[in-house]
């Protein structure tokens, strides 16, 4: 066999064999499409999925399934989307616990910003301060009265390390020492606050709407400096008791490293068209979220911003893993 026949046949098949030249040459999508939810069904992650799940089955001609994956504050889950094929296939759902994960945990199995690719974010929401009805504190003055008279009394609730963070923020702006209680999700977590087994919780607003909506949950106002149009009634908590108190929730779409970048942009442009859309946006208001739908390089931005700012918190605050 003619020598360049030979070297021609060799050099076809290595690239026939690659992971990223097949991700690349497949088109997509080409079977179901995996949304990997590193949190227990119930919470935030899971009700941004689902919103998305159905118009983008539609308009990509397969079903896209909603995949638990939890554990270790959505590291279980986020290392094995790092690990799948970057075809487009097998997609994450995450929160900003992706970018605080690298400043409380000193060995990830992956690469928080090389591994993974931000797509687009999803939906923001700032993070709420809420308590049980039994709480002896009816707005903010009064929960950091009560905190600072009787700091072993109050606990607060997470669900995962953003909330976390959001509560060593608060501790750190307003001078108490509320103590942390893990949940390995949001839906164990409610379950306990809504029973009174915890009193205190800082977690997404869109995590806590419809209880606080339905009386079983006071919420004593959110981590902004203004108030927020997702609960304009609510409390401005830095501008109205704890300067320096801001702390956002947001739910992006990530994707393996090597994904190619007109396949990440494809995925952007859908998902943001899907957000556009009147019935999405209103489900999305009706949590408590806004959404987004950002171009991939502004979302990587703010992934690489927030891993740096949790890294500083965490150390001043000497947040240890849970």
């Amino acid at each position: 066999m003619n020598p360049l026949r030979r070297a021609s046949l060799v050099a076809g098949c290595g690239l026939a064999l690659s992971p990223l030249a097949f991700a690349q040459a497949a088109p997509f999508p080409s079977r179901p499409v995996r949304l990997v939810v590193p949190a227990a069904p119930g919470g935030s992650a899971d009700k941004n999925s689902r919103a998305l799940s159905d118009r983008l089955s539609e308009l990509w001609k397969q079903p896209v399934i909603v995949d638990y994956k939890p554990g270790a504050n959505t590291i279980i889950g986020s290392d094995h989307v790092a690990r799948s094929a970057p075809d487009g296939h097998t997609l994450l759902v995450n929160s900003a616990a992706l970018a605080v994960n690298p400043g409380i945990y000193p060995k990830l199995p992956y690469d928080t910003l090389q591994d993974l690719v931000a797509v687009t974010m999803i939906s923001t929401a700032p993070f709420a301060l809420v308590v049980h009805p039994e709480v002896p504190a009816r707005d903010i003055q009064a929960f950091l009265a009560l905190a600072r008279e009787k700091p072993a009394a109050l606990s607060f609730g997470t669900a995962e390390s953003r909330a976390l963070l959001a509560g060593h923020q608060f501790n750190l702006a307003a001078g108490t020492r509320l103590q942390s209680v893990p949940f390995k999700g949001a839906g164990a977590l409610m379950n306990d606050l809504v029973a009174g087994h915890v009193p205190v919780a800082f977690s997404a607003l869109s995590s806590v709407q419809a209880q606080v909506a339905a009386g079983r949950l006071r919420l004593l106002g959110v981590a902004t400096r203004a108030p927020s149009p997702l609960a304009p009634q609510a409390t401005a908590l830095a501008a109205a008791a704890v300067p320096g108190f801001e702390a956002e929730s947001w739910f992006g779409l990530f994707a393996p490293r090597g994904t190619p970048p007109a396949l990440a942009a494809r995925l952007r442009q859908d998902v943001a068209a899907v957000l556009r859309e009147r019935e999405v946006a209103a489900r999305f208001e009706a949590m408590g979220a806004q959404p987004v739908g950002d171009e991939p390089q502004a979302f990587a931005a703010r992934v690489r911003a927030d891993v740096e700012m949790a890294t500083r918190v965490a150390r001043a605050a000497n947040i240890q893993p849970e």
